[in-house]
This record gives structure tokens, sequence and C-alpha cells, in this order.
């Protein structure tokens, strides 16, 4: 029989993102499958009948439907959650926003909202560890959720295949799909995985506030402590472009959510996304997507 990989085609219910201190999550069943990545802080998770099983900074957990369990926070400070309630394939009924993910104890769980697992995922297995590649899969994740929760119909249709790759890079090695990986996991890599997340978090947040989208990348990122060459450095070898590059293809993205979803003059969406001249932003805008953004709009 194939390897169950090759035999998934996920569909996605919701997906989000959680920063918070003191997290605690009651107890409960989930009525279909839930990924959780840890990026920051640490967690457990209480399984009935099963050890608890512990989640460091760059670790998942994929939590089976039907399966009583609770979990807290057991790190100091901030602790931050990507988190997505998913199918492994296609069920009737199909998944809808309208659909309820969670039964909290004590309440009995309503048997015909339960998503079980197809047959060929293993049973009883609860899939979690280090994330192989945590800086590129956080990334793909933050890249799937903007198309899931802002995107077309169309960008929303691809999650499913930005899903399918997130998961064979977490659970391949695991399971004996892919071979194992020469590159062993020392304290060094790790400490740059972990610098050149920072730095894409604070990237993140620039673009968020329009006072702060047009700072400097240079200022804003050497409050981290470092100097701006090597956060480069450090930036480029996690994800394989420079801050400056990511930095400009999030607001080229969100540049064109505003002129598709939005009646904004150009010039507002231009200082909406850190652009203090409109000609730049049109240039740049134009270079990246091979339209004006007043062509853009009106194919839209």
């Amino acid at each position: 029989m194939p390897h169950f990989l090759e035999l998934i085609s996920p569909h996605i219910h919701s997906i989000g993102v959680e920063a918070t201190r003191g997290w605690i999550g009651p107890t409960r069943i989930i009525y279909n499958q839930a990924l959780v990545l840890v990026e920051q802080g640490a967690c457990e998770t209480r399984f009935e009948g099963v050890a608890p099983i512990v989640n460091e900074p760059g670790s998942f957990i994929i939590k089976p439907c039907n399966w009583r369990h609770s979990a807290n926070q057991t790190s100091r400070g901030k602790i931050v959650l990507r988190w997505m309630h998913f199918d492994w394939a296609y069920q009737e009924p199909p998944l809808l926003p309208s659909m309820p993910v969670n039964c909290y104890f004590p309440g009995k769980p309503r048997s015909e909202l339960v998503r079980h697992a197809p047959e060929f995922i293993p049973a009883d297995r609860i899939f979690h560890g280090p994330i192989p590649a945590p800086a590129s899969t956080l990334q793909a994740f933050d890249r799937l959720g903007e198309r899931w929760n802002n995107g077309t119909a169309r960008e929303r249709a691809s999650c499913r295949a930005l899903l399918l790759e997130i998961l064979v890079d977490l659970l391949g090695e695991q399971t004996g799909y892919l071979p194992k990986s020469d590159n062993s996991r020392n304290e060094t890599g790790d400490a740059q995985r972990h610098l050149a997340s920072r730095i894409r978090e604070r990237l993140n947040r620039m673009l968020d506030d329009v006072k702060t989208a047009r700072l400097p990348l240079e200022e804003e990122l050497t409050k981290l402590g470092f100097s701006y060459p090597h956060l480069c450095r450090v930036f480029t070898h996690a994800y394989g472009i420079s801050p400056l590059t990511y930095y400009n293809s999030m607001r080229m993205e969100r540049a064109q959510l505003l002129l598709r979803d939005t009646l904004h003059p150009v010039n507002e969406i231009a200082l909406k996304t850190g652009f203090a001249s409109p000609a730049y932003f049109t240039r740049l805008f134009t270079k990246y997507t091979g339209r004006s953004p007043r062509d853009y709009r009106n194919a839209s």
C-alpha cells in the first residue's frame, strides 16, 4: 500500500495565530484534526491514556479528532502558536466555516460532527516533534494563512497544495517517507534559525502599523542587538532572500489585497504599505506584478 502521505488530500477549515501569555487550553475534544506550530515559548498537551507531550520552540503537534485532551503553557513570557483545523482528505459533508471545531468538557460531543481520519492514516498515533526546517515552514504557513483568510477563490484553492507541502515537510522524515537529512541540528544552527524567525516577526509587525511601515529597515532591525549586515546574512541563509526583498514582497502582497478589496486611492495604499512616494510605489508594484496599480485594480 502506498505511504499515507501519497494518499492525503487535505482540506482546511480555519487558520490562525495566537500570541499570548499564560496560555491554557481547557479539556476538550476536537471534531476534526488540529495542527499546531510552536514558534515561541513551550507548552504541554495531555491526552487521555498517553504520556504528556511537551512542545518546545520550533516544534509541532497534530491533534487527532475525538480524543479528550488539555494543554497549557509551561514557559514564562509570551507563547506564539500557529494553528489550523483540517481534514486529511475530503469528507461529506464538506468543511464549512459555521461548523464547530471543539466540544469542551463536560459537554457531550455530537457524534455526527466527528470527522474521523481515513483508514490509511496510522491509528492512535499523535504526530509531534521538532519542525525539520522551522524558518521555511513558518514562512509557508504565514503565506498560507494570508491566502486562506484574505485571498481570492483561486488563492484559497491553492492553499490545499501548500498545506500538503507543509505536512510532507513535517512528517516525511519522521514516518520514513523521506530519507533522513544529514544536517545535524546543533545549537548554533538553532540559534540562527531563531534569530531569523525574530527578524521575520519584526518585519511583519512593522507592516501592520502605518507609522512603522515607513521606518528604515536598518534602524528597526538593529534593535534586535546585532549589526544590520549580520542580520541580513542570517535571514538570507534561512529564507533564501534578503530582509528587504521579503519586506517588499509582503508590501506588494498587501497592496494587491488593498487594490482588489478596497476603494482606497493608489497614493493612500502606497502610504498604508510604507511608501512615502506614490511614484516609487507604482514603479516597484509594476516591477513586482507586471502591471501598474491602476491596471491591476481594473483587471481584478
